[in-house]
């Protein structure tokens, strides 16, 4: 049995609508698998990245203590050797007792300021890890902007159903009209042309008012 044209061009027409449908799906998935990989190596990046300013940020502040350990014991050095000095050098009375407490003067205005040192360098170390976090963080962020969504099922329902609609459309419209119909219109006469003779409604007589 053969089909009509016009069913033959509509079913073409479905099918390709439904073609192209499931290929842009499948188009689309494949981006949106390849878009989440690139997305969780940018993410594995960043983490190494911070990862390697965590410990220079960790490294220099070790340095910064490192250094103040030295210069204390340094510190302490000078004190015992001053004091040696003065304590050797046979003195006695008060004035040894003042010397002696000079020495530890300096040593306590050295470590006050090896303090301060210390604390400052802290404060630029906390600072440090919370900018390379908030960098990190950033670079996270503008890796999602990049991702692509995957498609959903529902996408492609629509599009099959939107494919089949083409098809019927297609049909539709190189369907042949049905032959024969109700309608009225004008009757055409022997010749085939349309009837332009008023009808006849016998002579016109005025009505009669009275006498």
């Amino acid at each position: 049995m053969c089909l009509p044209a016009a069913a033959i061009v509509g079913i073409a027409t479905g099918l390709m609508s439904a073609v192209q449908s499931i290929a842009g799906y499948q188009a689309q998935s494949q981006a949106a698998k390849a878009s989440e990989q690139a997305y969780q190596q940018q993410r594995t990046l960043n983490q190494e990245a911070a990862n390697r300013a965590y410990q220079q940020t960790q490294l220099k502040m070790k340095g910064e203590m490192d250094k103040a350990s030295q210069q204390a014991e340094q510190g302490l050095v000078r004190r015992l050797q001053a004091q040696g000095t003065v304590l050797a050098s046979g003195r006695t009375g008060q004035s040894i007792g003042g010397l002696l407490a000079d020495a530890e003067r300096v040593e306590g205005k050295d470590l006050g300021a090896l303090g301060m040192n210390l604390a400052y360098a802290q404060q630029d170390y906390f600072f440090g890890m919370e900018s390379v976090f908030q960098q990190q963080q950033n670079a996270n962020i503008a890796a999602a902007s990049q991702r692509k969504a995957k498609p959903s099922a529902g996408s492609l329902a629509l599009g099959l159903v939107g494919a089949g609609l083409s098809g019927y459309n297609a049909y539709a419209g190189l369907k042949a009209p049905a032959a024969g119909g109700g309608g009225g219109g004008y009757t055409g006469g022997g010749d085939g042309g349309y009837n332009t003779q008023l009808p006849d409604y016998g002579q016109y007589k005025p009505p009669a008012y009275g006498n």
